[in-house]
């Protein structure tokens, strides 16, 4: 939490240049502002206030509501936004210049996105008149000017020896930029840009500080303020993806009165734990994942329990990190409802195959229950509860599945592969005589997907909406986690998803595109319903958020570089999109600005009420630009429909996970960390080094572990690892190997950060 809070405070503490302009600076905020009629109690200020929570109101009982914005000198402005704004009636809006001089730029009913745009225009003052039908709230008022040369970063910021590009989408090829430090002028790294993006990777400066791009042509342009970090965007994004998860469960939190029925899950909304989640948000795994990520960033002395947890059958010890509590949360409420719908029986199995590295918090009776439970009903036909946009089909999940969902995302190629795979190792643990039905299944699952589908078809990539990531999940984890046992040609399906995917990404954003003709998904309906519409535009800030990890998974599995490299770089360039370095140059959360440290510019709106009620809820992923933005069309764009909701959190969970798995290495050395070492003697030192996203805190040296085990299985314990100096990339110690006993001659010792199926690990051999 001291990070948080010292970026917070590095973040407020930047002075924004002059050169600052369109993408940046909303020049109504904090002006002198008027309106007619006034009302005592209805303050103008809060249009012009940069708080959400402030509103001002218009009146039917007056004609006309006039107000009056004095921007204090004259720009030339192109947009404004109306953000917050509830009404949908007559609107006018009038550009005066500093001469007195008055331009209508707008007359006609406010669109439904609430921006507007318009040819350049001179304006010191602008007033807009509302003719309101009803009271009308608003929220704020937002004026931009018009800017040449847009520079598009990531607006929190990039990874210290990670890629580090942006996008200048007017710059000529062959136009140079600077990389200075925040508002000063002095070059500390030159690029150039090639259609139209920079590639700054190779700069690397020690510590965290805020940078800009000063992009140098005719006409000159200037990024908004940006931070280089070990480790930025893992600092940036844990605590909001957590609090989405806290934030978003059904009762908030108070599970004491909790009351299913087979027609409702009483959540009170849409929803079996999560509010509108579905039984395709894959809310269990994805904790499970983000968790074995990266275990040590997630204890309660890195995260204090800020979540309520009342209700539930079990009391968890205090030392319980608040991610395991929000998975056991999970477990209790699926059990309790008796859930048996195909993806949650799916959930279910990830607990019980990952309980024994949970069991020192969750009580064993607990696994005991979900055990009985779940293999009871695997292969139950029925499935009769929680069923919102389902796609038919039967629940029996030893069966190969031929069907896939839509852009709803509801039934992603494979699923069911990891689950039946994770339960076989279950049965096998249990001594069950059925474990091979499980192997079958996931076996012959997977064999069908290498036969049958068709990566150039976009159905069963992008147009899996959010749960994308599910497929190559599946397959990518049969072939982690039995390499020499998977189908025939599981490798090279993955990397033909590779080689298709990876061109769909070659263009001024680094942004996957669902085919090569279009940009977004068109539309959530299969393309056999009569009322397709491959025209269409909509929402996906999950599929966004959520492609670094199929990407990733498939750069453990190809073999060229090249190919790697680009895949990286489109993982980096999705999270890129996602905060700022996009056509709208904005977040994709509304409430950007509080719940993403570095953020500049939120999205546009946010859905009012709706089943998932993400108002108040903290980290929503609201919106993503829309087919009629790209490749570069901010002024005219639409923002288009706008709704937060858990499974795009949740994907984006994934992504994060499976970053965390790509930045994790354990090395180990001699003892000054020059050469590596394969073999060594019980009293020779060894240097231990852990690469991995735990510098949490950029002013305190901070601690991380490595689990220590012999022959593969006996634990021995573990070594604990300091970071180098403060603010450093590395977790480093020397030991020797006689702090462990009964080690001999032979014995193969494993050292390993990470748990589970993210485990990554190096052994040694004893001489």
């Amino acid at each position: 939490m001291k990070a948080y809070i010292l970026f917070i405070a590095l973040n407020l503490g930047f002075y924004y240049s002059n050169t600052v302009l369109a993408q940046m600076i909303n020049l109504a905020q904090g002006k002198p502002i008027t309106a007619e009629p006034f009302i005592a109690d209805n303050n103008p200020v809060h249009l012009i206030d940069g708080q959400d929570e402030t509103l001002f109101y218009t009146y039917p009982t007056a004609p006309v509501n006039r107000m009056t914005v004095d921007l204090m000198a004259q720009h030339q402005i192109d947009r404004l936004l109306l953000r917050g704004f509830r009404g949908n009636d007559t609107l006018h809006v009038i550009a005066v210049d500093s001469a007195g001089k008055q331009v209508v730029v707008f007359n006609g009913v406010l669109p439904a996105k609430k921006l507007i745009s318009f040819a350049p225009v001179a304006a010191h003052k602008l007033i807009v008149e509302y003719s309101p039908k009803y009271k009308t709230l608003m929220g704020e008022l937002e004026v931009y000017a018009y800017q040449q040369q847009p520079v598009m970063v990531n607006q929190s910021g990039y990874n210290t020896r990670s890629i580090k590009r942006f996008t200048a989408p007017q710059a000529a090829d062959g136009t140079v930029f600077w990389v200075v430090k925040a508002g000063q002028q002095e070059q500390l790294f030159q690029g150039t840009i090639y259609g139209h993006v920079g590639d700054f990777t190779a700069f690397n400066p020690s510590g965290t500080a805020e940078y800009q791009i000063l992009v140098k042509g005719q006409p000159k342009g200037t990024s908004y303020p940006f931070f280089i970090a070990p480790y930025l965007m893992e600092r940036v994004s844990y605590r909001p993806a957590l609090q989405f998860m806290i934030d978003d469960r059904c009762w908030y939190g108070n599970t004491t009165g909790y009351a299913p029925t087979a027609e409702c899950a009483d959540c009170p909304s849409l929803g079996v734990a999560w509010r509108d989640s579905h039984q395709f948000s894959f809310e269990l795994q994805a904790l499970i994942n983000l968790y074995f990520s990266n275990p040590d960033a997630f204890s309660v002395e890195r995260m204090p329990i800020e979540g309520r947890y009342e209700g539930l059958r079990e009391q968890l010890p205090e030392h319980t990190p608040e991610i395991v509590r929000l998975i056991y949360y999970a477990v209790d409420i699926y059990l309790r409802g008796q859930v048996n719908h195909t993806l949650l029986k799916e959930q279910l199995a990830y607990f019980l195959y990952a309980y024994p590295l949970l069991q020192q918090y969750i009580p064993k009776n607990v696994y005991l229950e979900a055990r009985d439970y779940l293999f009871t009903i695997w292969g139950d036909s029925t499935n009769n509860r929680w069923r919102w946009h389902d796609i038919e089909h039967d629940a029996n999940l030893f069966q190969t599945y031929t069907i896939m969902g839509t852009g709803k995302g509801q039934f992603p190629p494979g699923h069911s592969i990891a689950p039946n795979l994770m339960m076989y190792e279950v049965a096998k643990r249990e001594g069950r005589k059925d474990a091979q039905k499980y192997w079958d299944a996931a076996f012959k699952q997977t064999e069908w997907i290498i036969a049958h589908i068709d990566w150039r078809d976009p159905a069963v990539t992008k147009g899996q909406r959010m749960n994308e990531y599910v497929t190559l999940q599946n397959l990518g984890y049969f072939f982690k986690q039995f390499p020499d046992k998977s189908p025939k040609g599981l490798a090279k399906k993955i990397t033909d998803w590779a080689k298709t995917i990876v061109p769909r990404g070659e263009n001024l954003w680094d942004f996957r595109m669902y085919d090569d003709n279009k940009w977004v998904i068109p539309d959530i309906k299969p393309a056999s319903d009569p009322t397709f519409n491959p025209n269409g535009s909509f929402n996906e800030p999950g599929n966004i958020a959520g492609f670094p990890a199929p990407a990733l998974i498939a750069k453990e599995v190809v073999q060229d570089t090249t190919l790697q490299r680009k895949l990286e770089i489109l993982a980096v360039g999705q999270i890129d999109n996602v905060f700022g370095r996009n056509p709208a140059g904005r977040h994709y959360s509304y409430d950007a600005l509080t719940d993403f440290v570095g953020a500049d510019l939120p999205w546009f709106q946010e859905l009012e009420g709706g089943a998932g009620m993400l108002q108040t809820v903290r980290g929503v992923l609201d919106g993503s630009p829309k087919e009629d933005m790209y490749p570069y069309k901010p002024y005219g764009g639409d923002p288009g429909h706008t709704e937060g909701w858990v499974t795009f959190n949740t994907a984006w969970i994934e992504g994060i996970a499976y970053r965390n798995y790509d930045l994790t290495r354990v090395e180990l050395f001699d003892d000054d960390f020059r050469r590596p070492l394969q073999r060594v003697s019980r009293s020779g030192h060894i240097g231990l080094r852990l690469t991995a996203p735990l510098n949490l805190e950029a002013s305190t040296q901070e601690n991380a572990q490595l689990i220590v085990t012999k022959n593969n299985n006996e634990q021995l314990g573990t070594v604990e690892l300091k970071e180098d100096g403060v603010d450093g990339l590395y977790f480093s110690n020397v030991i020797t190997l006689d702090r462990f006993t009964n080690l001999k001659k032979g014995d193969v010792v494993t050292f390993a950060y990470g748990l589970g199926w993210f485990t990554r690990k190096i052994t040694i051999t004893i001489e």
